[in-house]
């Protein structure tokens, strides 16, 4: 199980669209993989033995290697000073993703969406949360939440998974002033109540199509407004200007 799973996390090092089999032509020519050296691993397991191994697996397995790498940047990086911001807070983005999409291949745990001509679409999805800062351009990955199907339809997904998240992970981060960033989809009660819950705050987009009432209330007041001009790499010295509220 050590060798499938290093061979698994081996892939993010490599540029080769099959890390393995580029590793066996290696061991072929030269007697000696990366795969060895590398990362320690004895006999290159082949893909689907990977899969089949690390498929059950549940993914609560990798969150105390998430955990160990946030502590340990926090001890090498000042408590994340690069990060800190909104009076030395951290900001948590907090976004949904797939990573699998087919039509004929699928698992019980896929979940199903309808396409043209009553075609079923089979995906995977999961909730990413990231630590983010204005202005900086590296980001660290934090623990992610697998979507499942008995989350319901994509407007409750994310909610879904979130909440979820919150449970596991919240009261953690809140200690160090999280700060979670959300679109449209998050930006309701039960889910905002979630992160109060856990003494957490956010910063959610709220559409005005899908937040009537708080439009409502905000027409005709004059909102403080925030504008910055930054210059623009894709259109050379021109620039753009952000405008929030």
């Amino acid at each position: 199980m050590g060798d499938i799973g290093m061979a698994a996390f081996s892939v993010f090092f490599m540029q080769s669209p099959s890390f393995l089999a580029h590793q066996r032509q290696c061991e072929a020519g030269h007697g000696r993989s990366n795969c060895a050296s590398l990362f320690g691993i004895d006999k290159i397991p082949s893909d689907n033995h990977i899969r089949v191994m690390l498929d059950p697996a549940d993914q609560a397995l990798l969150h105390p290697a998430f955990a160990a790498t946030f502590d340990q940047l926090r001890r090498t990086a000042g408590e994340l000073g690069v990060f800190r911001c909104l009076r030395s807070r951290l900001l948590i983005a907090l976004d949904g993703t797939e990573y699998y999409c087919y039509r004929k291949v699928h698992c019980p745990k896929c979940s199903t969406r309808m396409r043209g001509k009553g075609e079923t679409e089979y995906y995977h999805a999961m909730l990413a949360a990231t630590l983010v800062a204005p202005g900086h351009d590296k980001v660290v990955p934090l623990e992610a939440m697998f979507i499942v199907a008995q989350d319901g339809p994509k407007s409750r997904t994310a909610n879904a998974a979130a909440k979820r998240w919150l449970a596991l992970h919240g009261s953690r981060y809140a200690t160090m002033g999280a700060v979670y960033l959300g679109d449209d989809l998050f930006s309701r009660h039960p889910l905002c109540q979630a992160v109060r819950d856990t003494g957490g705050h956010f910063i959610f987009v709220c559409k005005p199509s899908s937040h009537p009432l708080i439009q409502e209330y905000l027409t005709g007041v004059e909102l403080p407004v925030l504008e910055q001009t930054r210059p623009s790499r894709a259109a050379g010295s021109a620039s753009s200007t952000a405008t929030a509220g």
